[in-house]
């Protein structure tokens, strides 16, 4: 059978001001400077076109925030707070002075970003003041915190009515925390008539968003047949749901789409194999990753971990993602979450902005630290990749 590869590619405008008036020029070229900066210093924190590199972001944003960009002021006070800007190292008071300097612009998200940094360091009755500032301007996410606050009277009164109707307000639009926290209310009958069966309905639609904790409480009133019929088999899908994002230890791979289309029946694809074994010691990536991707699917992951490995320093980003996820998983080679994350970097960098989100999608949160070092790893490794 004869390979076939598709040729289908994945996938700043500066705004330069014209004005010639003495102070007004300085101010306009200080401006794009910091326009400049913040859009350099984005294209590293996300990884676009270039190895992920939070360091190295952290530096751009500070020279914009210094010149007055209020969403690097808001950046480097989010990296401060987080400890991305020092490789794992918290800065909660340069930080909030940082987040305040955004939130003097106005923009509602970066009072929402002030608010969080306040809560969390114990000022929660500031927080709730700018909580309701952010939501007054349509900042949903401000309204379900505001809502948290008054559910659990932490800076304010508790009052279970004034946190279900700011919980109802984001929730008619879709948020899937304010559906699953006002799916709570429901269950224990708090501000409102308690309601198995509109609890249901509501950790329904936030689970369809995939929202894990509604997943795993909708498993629990499925268990107990809570406003909805008892079913152990239905509330186990949920728990499953709700959990790692792995079932029965599978591993779910990414496989190229630009290739051709394998064969399903297992006897045709087993038959596949021999000859793309031989076209990937020849140095294939497109074969290494079939190969790969052959073996993975056949339980063989330490076979599998090899020629992705040899197909991901070809640059074929999809190898790179699988690879990454047997790290994470430590299948077929030793569990590694920092090697795992060095990979997710460069398929980023390659042109695969949604790797990004492996690690959470497996359920696991890396620190700081561990960013940091396999962004570094990535950096160092990125020249090496052929990038063809």
């Amino acid at each position: 059978m004869t390979l076939r590869l598709l040729r289908r590619s994945w996938s700043g405008i500066f705004l330069s001001l014209g004005l010639a008036l003495g102070g007004v020029a300085v101010l306009a070229q200080d401006t794009t400077q910091a326009e400049a900066a913040f859009s350099d210093a984005n294209r590293f924190h996300e990884g676009i076109e270039v190895p992920q590199n939070h360091g190295r972001a952290a530096e751009l944003y500070l020279q914009a925030a210094e010149m007055g960009h209020a969403g690097a002021q808001n950046q480097m006070g989010k990296y401060l707070f987080s400890g991305l800007a020092r490789g794992g190292e918290s800065k909660a008071e340069d930080a909030i002075a940082w987040l305040r300097a955004a939130a003097e612009s106005g923009d509602a998200g970066f009072v929402f970003d002030l608010a969080k940094a306040l809560e969390a360091t114990g000022q929660a009755e500031e927080a709730a003041a700018l909580y309701l500032q952010a939501a007054e301007s349509g900042n949903t996410d401000a309204a379900v915190n505001l809502a948290v606050l008054y559910q659990h009277g932490n800076g304010v009164a508790q009052d279970f009515a004034r946190a279900r109707k700011l919980y109802e307000w984001p929730a008619e639009s879709g948020h899937a925390r304010a559906l699953n926290n006002l799916g709570l209310l429901y269950v224990r009958g708090d501000g409102v008539t308690q309601d198995y069966a509109k609890a249901a309905e509501l950790f329904t639609a936030a689970a369809e968003q995939g929202l894990k904790q509604a997943m795993t409480n909708l498993g629990v009133l499925y268990d107990n047949g809570f406003g909805v019929p008892q079913s152990d088999e239905t509330a186990a899908m949920w728990y499953r749901r709700g959990g790692r994002g792995i079932e029965g230890g599978r591993v779910a791979g990414i496989y190229d789409p630009r290739l051709m289309v394998l064969p399903e029946d297992t006897q045709t694809r087993a038959a596949l194999l021999p000859d793309l074994l031989v076209q990937a010691e020849a140095g294939d990536p497109v074969a290494q990753f079939l190969a790969g991707w052959l073996l993975m699917e056949d339980g063989n992951m330490t076979a599998a971990a090899r020629w992705f490995t040899k197909a991901a320093e070809k640059g074929h980003v999809p190898s790179m993602v699988n690879l990454a996820r047997l790290h994470f998983l430590g299948r077929g080679v030793l569990q590694d979450y920092v090697l795992g994350q060095m990979w997710v970097t460069l398929a980023m960098a390659g042109g695969m902005p949604e790797a990004g989100e492996l690690a959470a999608g497996l359920g696991l949160e890396l620190s700081p630290s561990q960013l940091f070092d396999a962004q570094t790893a990535a950096a160092a490794r990125w020249p090496g990749i052929d990038q063809r």
